[in-house]
């Protein structure tokens, strides 16, 4: 029976997925835990017990969904804000809601209903986020104050446009759907122009191409591919391409003249007006209508001649956004320009504003000017847009894989000169992705696996490896939303579908994929994350069920609270005593800290815990638990400074320690943990398998009101006895914990 010294010196491997504990093989197997719930691994190694919530206000509705947005403006000017059907509330770094008056929330109003701000998407730049939903009008988000918000539709001066014909609430009737010459397709009411002939209509698959005019009502058409029926449902079909005539400009500049368009034949309807017209080399904007043959405009780019451009030398663009093509579902800032795409009527397309003009999608051929590029599809992969991330390069995460967008040479993309590259074919779910150092990190199609998309330049190339590989359990029920939390540890917070909140620390430089999961009394719903100094905030939504009844409360994960030293009596701005430094951690979830300069036994303000069983921390002497009532609790005595709400356990269950004996493995033979010694920093109330090492509780007369003294060092618990080696390290008090190694004494059994 050998006994062996093994020490488990750091936790950067995080929780392990249970089908990987027979890989003692692999490199991360000595630093993983079998178990890791709320804690999170430091990047040093360690592993501490997560920040506690902050009870910050309850959501507008109970019974509705919100999401949170990140509004930031610099590292010391941010908002939080809390979006929800058809509002949106705002929240102040510190804490505190933005209130038209006490007790009043200021509030405006926003196009999103509570099915839509799941699916929306944002992007910020200057002081501006754009805000993007596939079926509503792009917004501007701005603000001129604490109190003063504004969310409307962006005012671009020009919307992306191309030739992309019209569609008409008419319905036809096609005298035969089968290919062939001399079908007839007559119309409900007056639609058709004589220059219409040689157009396309379009319906589902169905194409037919019109060959002769009878009148408005009826024109004779070609069938090239095969209608699903005779009769075609009003608005549905699309009438392709230009009018089919010449057309004389009056005038070819300057910029900004007023000019006629005249028409060989009828071809102009009062719907152009607002459309562009790309003629002689120039550009101009149909600003009225006149007759089937006349209109006028104004000329956008000069033209290089004033004369007539027959039929398919020019075109009649419109509107790419609106109708039946819908909206960017994406957005981003890149090189100086708005980038968007992802529309429901061009799924692949990426349209980019002029540069540092992102309210101008005038597209043209300058360096400049806005541009248009459609992806081509590769590999049999279904490549609709679902997010845009602005990187060394622009990356397209669509559904079917990722594409880079880049120039062909060392220089910004331009309308000429760019280069669509498919890199991986993973596919990307409907999960906003975040950037953490040089790489983006997304959830995988079936938002299962979180992959970190980054540049290799020994490959020339992207690769997105699976960071869930070895915890492929802890995302079973689907990714939902994620945020990034870069102080003081790089830090990925990810809400699942089912409510539960999971992070993983991630350090590439060191090494570090940990996964840790959080049990929280209730269901996150909505994470997000905000720079504050030189911390970043985690700023929760949770569904809790309180008193009998489903409440949603907005709460941030809170690092800082500081309990009383001393018999003094300071001022309430005197805290924390600047000779007591010590930072406790806020160690209570859905918790309020509160204080009293002369001390007292009730404390109220509990409302949004009615009902619930709480812990009290009492100038930093733990006084149990209590059900709160009416909306307070009594404590057995006074107290100046107090920190309650829900308890928060962390666990650590410890892996069989792989161990190479005289007769080859020992992960089949009985072992005995002789004793276990943790080594810890500023912790207290640590349990290992249920005996206490580090006391939680300091008792005597003189100690009563003095709280315990953080523990740093070694402690030691003998006698833990034959389990497989499965030590349990875990805390039942509202204290700091902070686990920095694991030494075990084991006996080996071999049979």
């Amino acid at each position: 029976m050998p006994k062996i010294k093994t020490i488990q010196s750091n936790f950067s491997s995080g929780e392990l997925s249970p089908q990987a504990l027979g890989r003692v093989d692999i490199a991360r197997y000595p630093n993983a835990a079998k178990r890791m719930v709320n804690v999170i691994s430091r990047t040093l190694g360690g592993a501490q017990k997560r920040p506690g919530s902050q009870y910050i206000a309850p959501a507008k509705h109970a019974d509705k969904r919100a999401r949170l947005i990140p509004y930031v403006k610099s590292r010391d000017d941010a908002y939080m804000l809390e979006v929800g059907d058809t509002y949106l509330r705002v929240f102040k770094p510190d804490g505190t809601p933005v209130e038209t008056s006490p007790g009043v929330p200021y509030e405006i109003t926003t196009p999103y209903t509570e099915a839509y701000v799941a699916e929306i998407d944002f992007t910020q730049g200057e002081g501006t986020m754009y805000v993007f939903h596939s079926s509503v009008y792009p917004n501007r988000l701005r603000t001129f104050g604490n109190a003063k918000w504004d969310c409307s539709n962006a005012p671009f001066t020009t919307t992306p446009f191309s030739e992309n014909g019209d569609y008409y609430a008419v319905a036809l009737t096609l005298s035969l759907n089968t290919v062939g010459t001399g079908r007839t397709m007559t119309a409900a009411s007056a639609v058709f122009l004589a220059s219409d002939v040689g157009r396309a209509i379009l319906w589902n698959a169905g194409v037919a191409v019109i060959t002769g005019f009878t009148d408005t009502q009826t024109v004779t058409v070609e069938v090239k591919v095969i209608f699903d029926s005779t009769s075609i449902p009003s608005g549905s079909w699309n009438l392709d391409a230009s009018p089919q005539t010449s057309l004389t400009p009056g005038a070819k500049d300057p910029v900004g003249t007023s000019t006629s368009l005249t028409l060989a034949a009828n071809g102009w309807r009062s719907t152009d007006v607002g459309k562009f017209v790309r003629i002689n080399g120039g550009l101009i904007k149909v600003t009225g209508y006149t007759s089937g043959t006349v209109a006028t405009g104004t000329i956008i780019k000069a033209l290089t001649a004033t004369t007539a451009a027959p039929a398919l030398s020019w075109t009649l663009e419109s509107s790419d956004w609106g109708g039946t093509n819908g909206y960017p579902r994406t957005g981003t800032m890149h090189q100086q320009r708005l980038v968007c795409g992802g529309t429901a009527g061009k799924p692949q397309t990426v349209f980019g504003s002029k540069t540092s003009e992102p309210l101008d999608f005038t597209k043209g051929t300058a360096d400049d000017d806005s541009f248009i590029f459609t992806i081509g599809t590769s590999q049999n992969q279904v490549t609709p847009i679902n997010y845009m991330i602005s990187t060394r390069d622009l990356l397209l995460l669509t559904h079917g894989g990722e594409y880079s967008l880049r120039s062909g040479v060392e220089k910004p993309i331009t309308p000429t000169n760019v280069q669509i590259k498919p890199e991986t074919s993973y596919g990307c779910a409907k999960v906003k992705p975040a950037s953490l150092g040089k790489e983006t990190l997304f959830a995988h199609r079936a938002a299962r696996k979180l992959r970190a998309a980054g540049f290799r330049y020994d490959e020339d190339g992207y690769k997105s490896p699976d960071l869930t590989t070895l915890a492929e359990h802890i995302t079973e029920t689907g990714i939902r939303e994620m945020s990034v939390q870069l102080e003081p540890d790089p830090i990925v917070w990810v809400v699942l579908n089912n409510g539960r909140l999971i992070s993983v620390t991630l350090d590439r430089d060191l090494d570090v994929i940990a996964w840790n999961r959080h049990e929280i009394d209730g269901g996150v719903e909505s994470v997000a994350t905000i720079p504050d100094g030189d911390k970043d905030q985690v700023w929760l939504i949770v569904r809790r069920l309180v008193d009998g009844s489903i409440v949603r409360y907005v709460e941030r994960l809170q690092p800082d609270w500081y309990p009383i030293y001393g018999t003094a009596s300071p001022a309430p701005d005197d805290f924390p005593p600047g000779d007591e430094p010590t930072n406790w951690g806020y160690m209570l979830d859905c918790a309020i800290s509160q204080d009293d300069a002369v001390g007292k036994a009730a404390w109220d303000g509990l409302d949004h815990l009615e009902g619930l069983t709480v812990r009290c921390l009492a100038d930093g002497v733990d006084m149990g638990e209590f059900t709160v009532t009416g909306g307070e609790i009594t404590l057995p005595r006074t107290a100046k400074r107090t920190l309650i709400g829900l308890m928060i356990t962390p666990e650590i269950v410890m892996l069989t320690p792989e161990i190479q004996t005289g007769s080859g493995t020992s992960q089949a033979d009985a072992m005995s943990v002789n004793d276990v010694t943790v080594r810890v920093h500023n912790t207290l109330g640590l349990t290992i398998n249920g005996q206490q090492t580090i006391p939680g509780r300091v008792v005597g007369p003189d100690q009563l009101d003095m709280p315990p003294e953080l523990f740093t060092g070694d402690k030691r618990v003998s006698k833990i006895g034959w389990d497989r080696a499965e030590t349990v390290i875990s805390q039942d008090a509202p204290f700091p914990f902070h686990l920095l190694a694991v030494i075990r004494t084991l006996t080996i059994n071999g049979g």
